[in-house]
């Protein structure tokens, strides 16, 4: 589980770039006029961890119990379908690829749904409503977290898929706390010293160790 754990972690921290992206902007303003604006920003975080894992539950236990019958079938080319999006990540860190941006363009329909109570949390003045923030602004269509949560959810069970989730979470936790006092600094740094680069081919590395034949084309080699 320790290996799930810091794989999941390398994830969420290589795709530091695309969170600040997507949700730095929102993370950066909790710091902003307010005097409990730390607790406002771990609060928002909480709640961004909590939406993950509840997709992730959600997600694994629909394959694992409610299509039991094929969920030993299902298993590899989730396994599959999850390292190419990572690898299609990666290659949009680099801006070599946007084809990622279509993962996202599905949740979009479900976030039409999620939007206005989102959007109710603005402007966010105490914790509570940073938590509330964070356990729906989670679900905002992103391609890192469904490639994430596929991964999560193709590894053969409920506790792995959230060991998995969990670290994910914790590696993307220092780029949004940080966002939240720093982000146009992060955004300089990551422009000025080419980290998409770097982050995004050790994803795009990881997507293919991930893929069964790739893992077992990798094995015979070595």
């Amino acid at each position: 589980m320790i290996s799930i754990f810091f794989s999941g972690f390398l994830i969420g921290l290589a795709g530091a770039g695309h969170c600040l992206g997507m949700c730095g902007g929102l993370a950066s303003m909790l710091s902003v006029g307010q005097s409990s604006s730390a607790f406002n920003i771990v609060a928002y975080n909480l709640g961004r961890i909590l939406s993950y894992g509840l997709f992730t539950l959600l997600l694994a236990s629909t394959l694992q119990f409610g299509l039991s019958e094929y969920y030993s079938a299902f298993m590899l080319p989730l396994r599959t379908f999850a390292g190419i999006l990572l690898v299609f990540m990666g290659l949009y860190l680099c801006g070599l690829s946007r084809l990622i941006l279509r993962v996202e363009s599905i949740g979009r329909y479900l976030w039409r749904f999620i939007q206005p109570t989102a959007k109710s949390f603005l402007p966010i003045k105490n914790p509570a409503q940073a938590l509330g923030a964070g356990l729906v602004w989670g679900w905002l269509p992103c391609g890192l977290v469904y490639s994430t949560v596929l991964w999560a959810t193709s590894l053969g069970s409920i506790s792995l898929s959230m060991v998995a989730i969990f670290g994910f979470a914790m590696g993307t936790l220092p780029t949004m706390l940080l966002a939240g006092f720093f982000a146009k600094q992060l955004k300089n740094l990551w422009q000025q010293f080419h980290l998409k680069w770097l982050f995004g081919f050790l994803i795009i590395i990881y997507g293919l160790y991930s893929i069964p034949y790739f893992k077992n084309l990798l094995s015979n080699i070595g």
